[in-house]
């Protein structure tokens, strides 16, 4: 479980930049890498404190396609220190630190993450839950809105 959590974390977010950049089509097989994996009652508190739900992040991210095209090589996300905090039978509970660089100002965030297992899924696994927090030095300048929703 452990190993499809951080395999998730890691392609996701690679899916993610890739969407972003428009480095990927705009379908719906496409976006289904992102929208297949997202539990039906997904939160994700971002880390400014909002709340999304499942409905209103699948309907952002898919209008985000392309939208840092300009930005392609100053445009990064990474994910750094995975560890898996928690697992018992088919759900695990995970954390991680989310890097961006964009125009070569970086941001980060911590994320801590509630998996379940679900076949047919890239990773083995869909997010349930996720609680994001800038890490003390990080959060953008400017406000930028991307980081908010992700």
């Amino acid at each position: 479980m452990e190993r499809n959590c951080e395999r998730e974390v890691r392609e996701f977010h690679a899916f993610l930049r890739d969407w972003l950049a428009g480095a990927v089509p705009r379908t719906a097989e496409a976006f289904a890498r992102f929208a297949g994996v997202m539990g039906e009652r997904l939160e994700v508190i971002g880390p400014r404190g909002g709340v999304t739900g499942r409905e209103a992040l699948v309907e952002e991210f898919e209008g985000l396609h392309g939208s840092l095209a300009g930005d392609a090589d100053a445009f990064a996300i990474w994910i750094e220190n995975f560890r898996c905090r928690w697992a018992v039978g088919d759900h695990a509970l995970v954390t991680y630190e989310e890097w961006h660089r964009r125009q070569g100002a970086e941001s980060a965030r911590l994320s801590t993450a509630l998996f379940r297992r679900a076949e047919g899924t890239p990773s083995g696994v869909k997010w349930l839950h996720v609680h994001e927090t800038w890490l003390p030095g990080r959060a953008p300048e400017g406000g930028e809105r991307f980081p908010e929703t992700s």
